[in-house]
């Protein structure tokens, strides 16, 4: 890697930036993914539905997608190592609740404010990277920060499952509160702090919110993001919290057999992350446009969901090449960076990251709702219920990944349509 935009050795950058904003999202993905595993737990202690463990694990994502927007602003305007640190606090807080709280109501309040703690951790560290570091590089660093979410997700599997041998589900989210208030620490004292042309006056607040109806108001930036934001949020919808009834409901797997495929899987994603970065990277220096990229990936990532709606109880072991393809997120960033100048990538960023977690949040809970409709004798939902649901998610994916091939009549190419500031996609 050459050296940073200021100056900074590879090994500094590595160190006190790279680091620091990683480990803060390998507790983000933890959290987010800790669910899969932890779902037979709380069904039994709270006496849950379908929709309640949905609506439990995806408070986290509703926070999450909530707050994107004015952390964007906060983003462009404080910078990411503040922001980041101090948004962590409350994820602090929120993880002390969810391990004290003796209610449903209490856990899930407690998971909706850690959601909000860590909802910067992803957007904090591509404002960060994409000032510090050369544009060549930035897919490669991004795809490396995935992968360190990846582990996160893999140590919320089969790990958690081994220490609730010990533990219980509590002490784990007070343990993770301890080292998230850490890395807030590493945040505040270790990562640089990018040095600001003195002659240029701070954003006004008006000035703020007209760059994010900037990025509202940009088409390409809506046909990049519709698709997106079915893809990606049956992918984390799945990863977070429905993977694991599905192995037990459909695949037939126990409990213990259930926590050790989805282990299999969060490996499956953290392998795919890291693959992915270096793929990217290869493809992009012989001359791939992100788009080509974006666009071959959403078609596999729906190739290998068919075959997972069509294969039923056969298909255990192709969720784990679903879980390798959909890693595709550090194109679909560079992407949305790349449309917009450098002061508008926090707000570019976080509305497209709101958008996801939106989704996700409604596929979280609606697949959950869904399910409760498709109730088995043995307890559970029946597999007729999980066939319904993907076949819904397939249909819808497949329209708008035509819609985003084909080219739309008295519409220029997307991929010929100049960004914000003249620049290509």
């Amino acid at each position: 890697m050459t050296a940073g935009l200021q100056g900074l050795s590879p090994a500094r950058l590595a160190l006190t930036l790279w680091l620091p904003f990683s480990l803060a999202y390998f507790v983000s993905f933890w959290l987010r993914n800790v669910n899969a595993v932890l779902a037979p737990l709380l069904t039994e202690e709270f006496s849950l539905t379908g929709a309640d463990l949905g609506l439990l694990t995806s408070a986290y994502s509703l926070t999450f997608a909530l707050v994107q927007l004015p952390g964007g602003l906060l983003l462009d305007r404080f910078g990411a190592r503040r922001v980041n640190a101090v948004l962590l606090l409350a994820g602090v807080t929120g993880l002390v609740v969810m391990a004290m709280s003796p209610t449903f109501v209490g856990v899930t309040l407690g998971r909706a404010l850690a959601g909000l703690g860590v909802s910067m951790c992803l957007m904090a560290a591509i404002k960060a990277f994409s000032q510090w570091l050369p544009a060549q590089r930035l897919p490669l660093a991004l795809s490396l920060l995935l992968t360190m979410g990846g582990l996160g997700g893999l140590v919320a599997t089969a790990p958690v499952g081994w220490a609730l041998g010990f533990v219980s589900w509590r002490w784990l989210f007070g343990f993770a509160a301890v080292v998230l208030l850490a890395i807030a620490a590493m945040l505040l004292l270790l990562v640089p702090e990018r040095r600001r042309d003195e002659s240029a006056r701070p954003e006004s607040l008006a000035q703020l919110v007209a760059g994010l109806g900037s990025v509202f108001g940009y088409w390409p930036f809506w046909r990049l993001n519709l698709p997106v934001m079915v893809l990606a949020g049956t992918y984390q919808a799945f990863l977070s919290v429905w993977i694991g009834p599905w192995m037990q409901d459909v695949g037939g797997y126990s409990r213990a057999d259930a926590v050790l495929m989805v282990a299999w899987v969060a490996l499956a994603t953290t392998v795919g992350f890291a693959l992915y970065g270096f793929i990217v990277n290869a493809l992009v220096a012989r001359g791939w446009e992100p788009l080509r990229l974006f666009k071959w990936h959403m078609g596999c990532s729906i190739g290998s969901f068919a075959l997972i709606t069509m294969g039923g109880a056969t298909a255990s072991h192709i969720w784990m090449l679903y879980f390798v393809i959909g890693t595709g997120g550090a194109v679909y960033v560079t992407m949305v960076t790349r449309m917009f100048p450098q002061h508008l990538n926090g707000r570019a960023n976080t509305a497209s990251n709101m958008l996801s977690f939106g989704s996700t949040f409604a596929l979280q809970w609606g697949i959950g709702a869904a399910l409760d409709l498709f109730p088995a004798a043995a307890g559970g939902h029946a597999a007729i219920g999980y066939q319904r649901v993907c076949e819904v998610l397939l249909a819808v994916s497949v329209l708008l990944f035509v819609a985003l091939v084909l080219p739309l009549r008295h519409l220029r190419s997307w991929s010929e349509a100049p960004s914000a500031d003249g620049r290509k996609v």
